[in-house]
């Protein structure tokens, strides 16, 4: 007995009633179920398809498709790390190296001067507010390309919604950094000070602006079948 195209939708139903919302992974376990149940099938013909269908998904256990979400997660996340790691090597090669020097040694002269406080912080609140406005551009592009192509993809969602407020989270720990240099004054500290301030523009330049960019490709590079299935992507 073989599954009908009505059978597999149901199945996509199904990973969906059980929370996995991302196209690719809801794929992956219904091409499971499916070859499962004909499995199951080929031993118990009597079965009816929810039975069979049952049967199979206990075989995943009390947690359900949980541990092959999570799963997908991690190799997902270490994907987009990857992918970030590729991007911010360049920073470190030519021509790139010489404006990421000029950052960091501009921050650090700043640290030496009496107003270089002011100087940096300003930085930092200007940094802040524009991951603020960029990660507010993404969500909105993740909702727009979910509502037209009706299917979220997991990578897709690392590039839209991992993304952090990079400049933010580095404000509001610096703070205690500046007192601690302040009351122990040293060039490590200046240092040290820039180089955090250096990476996360970097950091935040990539992953708001530059791997969302760069989206279309990664997602067909990943996904041989993203282009079939969503003809009409951004």
């Amino acid at each position: 007995m073989k599954l009908t195209d009505q059978h597999i939708e149901q199945l996509y139903k199904f990973t969906r009633q059980h929370y996995v919302e991302h196209y690719d992974v809801q794929t992956e376990l219904v091409d499971h179920l499916a070859n499962d149940i004909e499995q199951i099938w080929k031993k118990k013909p009597t079965l009816t398809f929810k039975q069979a269908r049952d049967k199979s998904f206990k075989k995943f256990g009390v947690f359900g498709f949980m541990d092959v979400v999570e799963e997908k997660q991690k190799q997902l996340g270490k994907k987009y790390r990857k992918v970030l790691w590729k991007y911010v090597k360049e920073w470190f090669k030519l021509p790139k190296t010489i404006f990421t020097t000029s950052i960091f040694l501009l921050f650090y002269y700043f640290m030496q001067v009496s107003v270089g406080i002011y100087v940096v912080g300003f930085s930092l609140f200007t940094l802040a507010v524009l991951d603020l406005y960029f990660v507010t551009k993404l969500k909105k592009e993740f909702n727009k390309r979910t509502r037209k192509n009706n299917k979220k993809w997991m990578l897709e969602d690392y590039i839209f919604n991992v993304a952090s407020f990079g400049g933010a989270m580095v404000a509001s720990n610096l703070p205690q950094l500046f007192n601690h240099i302040e009351k122990n004054p040293s060039h490590v500290g200046a240092l040290l000070i820039s180089l955090v301030l250096t990476l996360t523009i970097i950091y935040s330049y990539i992953t708001l602006v530059v791997i969302p960019k760069k989206a279309e490709k990664l997602l067909e590079e990943h996904y041989p079948e993203y282009r079939l299935v969503n003809p009409t992507a951004i």
